[in-house]
């Protein structure tokens, strides 16, 4: 008889690495840093800002600096909706082995990491598209690197391939 889902599933011995590490701690530090950015720069920012950036990373659409305040509270969002996910039953993860006995616990603490990495992008990410909105907007000059942008993507896409690897090692 299968102890998954069960209450002695071995997923529930897994620490969750967003409990209390640098998965936690980085991505927490962008969130109050986009809020930060925003709230010290209001002031000096004009009434129009770089709302919308091209494939080029050059200012396309301007809006109201009011709604500068969207980017912080979206990327509080993602940091608050992705460890929801993470802490949510596991019965809900999709795993892409078949789940054993011997493999779930190794399983699900990949999973969780891999969660933990897109966390830690996201929240970087957004992080990055405030301090160029910001800068864009005090300079009058575009400040969106699209190299940092593909490097965010690189950085998220790898670390999902690299953590899939993994798993399928650890089946």
């Amino acid at each position: 008889m299968t102890t998954l889902n069960t209450p002695q599933d071995p997923r529930i011995a897994v620490d969750n690495p967003m409990d209390s590490s640098w998965y936690r701690t980085i991505p927490l530090a962008a969130v109050v840093l986009g809020f930060v950015m925003v709230a010290g720069n209001y002031g000096a920012l004009p009434d129009s800002i770089p709302i919308h950036f091209n494939g080029r990373g050059e200012v396309d659409g301007y809006g109201s600096k009011l709604m500068l305040w969207i980017l912080p509270v979206i990327n509080f969002g993602v940091f608050w909706l992705i460890g929801l996910t993470a802490t949510s039953s596991f019965t809900y993860f999709n795993y892409p082995v078949t789940l054993t006995e011997d493999n779930a616990e190794e399983q699900h603490r990949i999973a969780l990491k891999t969660v933990a990495l897109v966390r830690l992008v996201c929240c970087l990410m957004i992080s990055y598209i405030i301090y160029a909105i910001v800068r864009s907007a005090v300079t009058e000059a575009s400040q969106l690197n699209m190299w940092v942008m593909g490097g965010f993507l690189m950085l998220l896409f790898a670390g999902i391939g690299y953590n899939m690897l993994l798993a399928k090692k650890a089946k």
